[in-house]
């Protein structure tokens, strides 16, 4: 019998673009489809018990060596993303001996507001507490956040990240395993070349996705398909540039060992 590869899909809004062709049967990769939150998925990948999947861009600086890259994939945004919020009771620049409450489903977002914020006076935590001045929030969770319209203050991190730095942000990339890729290239590439695939296919469907995705998180469906309209899901140099800029940064800071080459996958 055929080994049947595991690929994982996040169930949030910001990854539909590229899943939604396999979703609706419309691509049919040679896998199976294993659900789940992005740290969940994180992890999942690291330990061996899914083969593909998208995952936090930090997961794959942190363990590099396990992985390579699917090349013109990732969610990314050059300026605001509209999904990675900062709520707080006051305005940023007047944060002093503040504590703020970290999402704990995106290691990504949470060392980018640490970087963001390491000059300012402020504690973290993920920890359930009633003095937090603000919270840091992601994805749909952070969206539905937004347009309760029920904080003072509202800070896109990726808009801070470009207005710090001038560069675009990469928050997830699509990857395999590398033994996986050595055991079962053929398969490997068939996913790969489904996924985009579906990408492609979906570019026609924003409308669509919308109307199918907004109920709960979005006031109306063009709210949604702005925001889907808005995300890089290719994986350009500039976002390389990035993404390599922010590893730097993090290694600065202590939350890596080093700086992880991009390495895709081998097409050929």
């Amino acid at each position: 019998m055929e080994h049947k590869l595991k690929l994982g899909i996040i169930e949030v809004l910001n990854v539909l673009p590229i899943h939604y062709g396999i979703l609706k049967n419309i691509v049919t990769p040679p896998c199976n489809i294993v659900r789940g939150k992005v740290t969940e998925l994180n992890n999942a990948l690291a330990e061996g018990e899914i083969d593909i999947s998208v995952v936090s861009s930090f997961e794959y600086a942190r363990n590099f060596h396990l992985y390579y890259v699917f090349p013109n994939l990732s969610v990314g945004a050059d300026g605001p993303v509209k999904s990675i919020y900062l709520f707080l009771k006051k305005p940023l620049e007047e944060l002093d001996n503040d504590t703020i409450k970290l999402t704990a489903f995106s290691l990504t977002s949470v060392h980018l507001i640490r970087y963001i914020l390491q000059d300012y006076n402020v504690k973290f935590t993920q920890k359930p507490t009633d003095d937090a001045i603000g919270e840091l929030l992601i994805a749909d969770e952070a969206i539905r956040r937004f347009y309760s319209r029920q904080d003072p203050y509202v800070y896109d991190l990726s808009e801070l990240w470009n207005q710090k730095t001038g560069l675009p942000f990469v928050f997830a990339l699509w990857i395999c395993r590398r033994d996986v890729f050595e055991r079962y290239p053929e398969q490997v590439l068939e996913t790969y070349h489904a996924l985009i695939e579906s990408k492609n296919r979906s570019r026609d469907l924003y409308n669509q996705m919308a109307s199918d995705g907004y109920e709960g998180v979005f006031p109306d469906a063009r709210s949604c398909e702005n925001y889907l309209r808005n995300i890089h899901y290719e994986l350009s140099e500039k976002y390389q540039g990035g993404f390599l800029y922010f590893q730097q940064k993090l290694l600065l800071l202590g939350k890596l060992k080093q700086i992880a080459p991009i390495e895709f996958i081998p097409l050929d």
